[in-house]
């Protein structure tokens, strides 16, 4: 019997089918009378509930940002400015996020609850994923919850394109039109819109919007860009414009369109389709000899979702609800390999056809003593057809792949009116049906585990606390690919399994919020056996393998001030200060067998400040500082180290009310300068950020 059959049982005995709707005001009842796991604080402008035992969960808004981006950017660019998330850019041109030390494959992203992280690679490129009708962004860190499905242990970004609709908007139909340039000429342009129609029993609302992107390339910083590593050839920039970073341009076109029902009682079904199609090239690492000289003809994505909930129900036990949601993501992928940087003669070329199928039941009920019991099923499937050069001719394809299953279940106890404990297991399993004729990894499977218990001391003060342990396995691509001969495949790889241990303290509320202060001090260890890490080998070529541990402890800090005589003026920080380390039997030299992780600086910090508006005129700016990080050199055979780095941004914007009524009646303007300095700051070794660019944007909107 399948995982999800499985559960199925379980949650038609949670909650008893045929049950009537409760009442509104006995379901308001109910929830005012149940231990609350989310405590609202603000954090730059954006709402950021707390986890039981876990550490504060930012929430961000892509318009409220600390310095404003163009209108709809990628979740890359948002991200880049969200406290405690690394993102950075790989030799494929791919972004990668990670999270307390994190892999990027280990963090998993979530749209409408449904995760986009499964395919080929088992991580989603934020770069490519568009913002158009995001109303929120949701950054959880480390193992919160065992419920969002397989290969989720270093935190989930959830983004909500078709959520329910927010208090006083039921009858307001919206319209906003942005675009905006950059020194360069980079141009966007971007329109959506939502209208709710009153219906039989409820309210139904139609959202949709289509974005179009172009850029030329990115700027090259002109201090700093030597990042040190010696082999290297230096970016000449791109033909036609020095300026511009080497084979760094993109044009992508995306769209999406929402249906969402939503009954009185609180049941609803909901449907979205979103999609983009993008072709952009890949800019050559400068601290070796032989780059990647890639590009990507054309990527696209299309995604089709069906959500139903009952909403939360009276059963003969309580009250509970049930929500059962099914995906299907397709990805189209060409990648070309060319012989040198002037990027006219292809040596190899790579055709990628994806189909990726994701099912999720989940429910929760509650239990005598205010108790509550949460109970999730996710079964995914991905069949990837990679088609190399020598298999062009005869359309010949190769096959794979993999299915993967988790069933969960979490239980929230009030011990006390101010101390509330939770727990649960899961079961993860995984499968290789089709592997392109190499060694198959059969069925693995592996369970999992999390406690947690936050105590509120007073309004103000909470502590918190957890342990969890979960493993991951490895994605098709970890096993099987050569990235066009980069990688020499490894099919035997084991899976991971992290073990993690965090404690913090979180002031908010109270007198806290009198003084508009909100601050948290988390610590937290990280155990990773069996890691996944890529080694040079003596050909040049790059393997992944498994080594003994790699170890992460830490502390991450987040203070935020909002004086209440400047209204609108804020000051934010955030601080990481860990260390990790990869620990390795076959090391030699190293009395304790220990080196330093990949692309993991081990100091991160960002401050931000907002001022208040005057005449309709807000300024704003931010620091982001990158710590020391190390990398492997193919061509030195051995690690070497990137220096830490700072960069700057700053923006003004100003709103002007053009009408009192009806749609469009704001205008706001933006001006802004990225990376003010015009310092190098690496995401990688050989791989600078953009250096500084002028940006101006106009958003109209309702």
């Amino acid at each position: 019997m399948s995982l999800f059959r499985r559960f199925a049982f379980v949650a038609g005995a949670a909650v008893a089918s045929g049950a009537g709707a409760a009442p509104l005001s006995a379901q308001q009842d109910r929830q005012d009378s149940t231990a609350r796991r989310i405590e609202p604080i603000t954090v730059r402008g954006a709402r950021a509930p707390s986890v039981t035992g876990g550490a504060t969960v930012v929430t961000i808004r892509p318009d409220s940002l600390p310095v404003p981006l163009a209108p709809a950017p990628h979740i890359g660019d948002v991200l880049r400015q969200t406290a405690f998330v690394l993102v950075r850019q790989n030799s494929r041109g791919e972004m990668e996020i990670g999270v307390r030390g994190s892999d990027s494959r280990q963090a998993a992203v979530l749209l409408d609850g449904l995760p986009l992280t499964v395919g080929w690679d088992s991580r989603t490129d934020p770069s490519l994923i568009p913002t158009t009708g995001v109303e929120q962004i949701v950054v959880v860190r480390g193992l919160a919850s065992l419920l969002s499905g397989a290969n989720t242990l270093g935190g989930v970004i959830r983004m909500d394109l078709n959520g329910p609709l927010a208090r006083g908007t039921r009858h307001a139909t919206s319209l906003q039109l942005g675009t905006g340039v950059d020194q360069y000429a980079s141009r966007v342009l971007s329109l959506h819109a939502a209208r709710p129609f009153a219906v039989p029993g409820g309210t139904l609302r139609v959202r949709g919007g289509v974005t179009h992107r172009q850029r030329d390339g990115f700027a090259l910083p002109a201090f700093g860009a030597g990042d040190g590593l010696t082999g290297g050839l230096p970016d000449a920039g791109s033909p036609g414009n020095a300026a511009l970073r080497t084979n760094s341009d993109q044009r992508q076109l995306d769209g999406f369109a929402t249906l969402r029902y939503d009954h009185r009682s609180g049941a609803f079904a909901g449907f979205t389709a979103t999609g983009y199609d993008t072709e952009r090239g890949v800019a050559p690492e400068q601290h070796i000899q032989t780059p990647r000289y890639w590009r990507y003809p054309r990527q696209a994505r299309t995604l089709g979702m069906f959500t139903l909930g009952t909403g939360l129900r009276r059963t003969p036990f309580g009250f509970g609800s049930v929500q059962a949601s099914a995906g299907r993501s397709t990805q189209d992928i060409e990648i070309e390999s060319f012989t040198n940087r002037s990027y006219r003669t292809v040596s190899t070329r790579e055709l990628g056809d994806e189909v990726s199928d994701v099912y999720r039941l989940a429910a929760n009920h509650s239990l005598p003593r205010n108790a509550q019991l949460r109970l999730a099923v996710t079964e995914t499937g991905v069949r990837y057809d990679e088609t190399l050069d020598a298999q062009l001719a005869t359309a010949r394809a190769t096959r794979y792949e993999q299915r993967l299953g988790s069933i969960g279940a979490e239980l929230d106890i009030p011990v006390h009116e101010r101390l509330l404990v939770s727990g649960g297991m899961v079961h993860d399993e995984a499968t290789t049906p089709q592997s392109g004729g190499r060694p198959s990894l059969g069925r693995l499977a592996r369970t999992g585990w999390r406690l947690g218990t936050t105590l509120r001391v007073n309004d103000g003060i909470r502590l918190h606390a957890s342990a969890s342990e979960r493993a991951r396995f490895a994605a098709l691509r970890e096993l099987y690919s050569g990235a066009l001969n980069r990688f020499d495949p490894n099919p035997l790889l084991r899976p991971e399994r992290l073990l993690g241990v965090e404690t913090g303290l979180t002031l908010d509320g109270g007198r806290f919020a009198e003084y508009g202060v909100q601050f948290q001090l988390v610590g937290f260890q990280h155990r990773l056996d069996d890691a996944v890490v890529r080694i040079a080998l003596p050909n040049r070529l790059f393997r992944r393998v498994n080594r003994d541990a790699i170890r992460s402890a830490g502390v991450e800090m987040l203070a935020a001030w909002t004086p209440r005589a400047l209204r609108g003026a804020t000051i934010s920080g955030d601080a990481t200060l860990q260390r990790i380390r990869v620990y390795d039997r076959t090391i030699v030299g190293n009395a304790n067998n220990e080196r330093r992780a990949e692309h993991n600086p081990e100091r991160r910090a960002s401050l931000a400040v907002t001022s208040p508006t005057v005449l309709g005129v807000r300024g704003s700016v931010m620091a982001r500082h990158i710590g020391v990080q190390y990398c492997q050199h193919p061509d030195l055979g051995r690690q070497v180290e990137l220096k830490a780095q700072t960069i700057g941004d700053a923006a003004i914007t100003r709103t002007f009310a053009l009408r009192s009524r009806g749609l469009l009646q704001r205008l706001t303007a933006l001006l802004a300068i990225d990376n003010v300095g015009d310092r190098a700051a690496y995401d990688q070794c050989g791989l600078p950020q953009p250096g500084r660019t002028l940006r101006v944007g106009l958003t109209l909107g309702s």
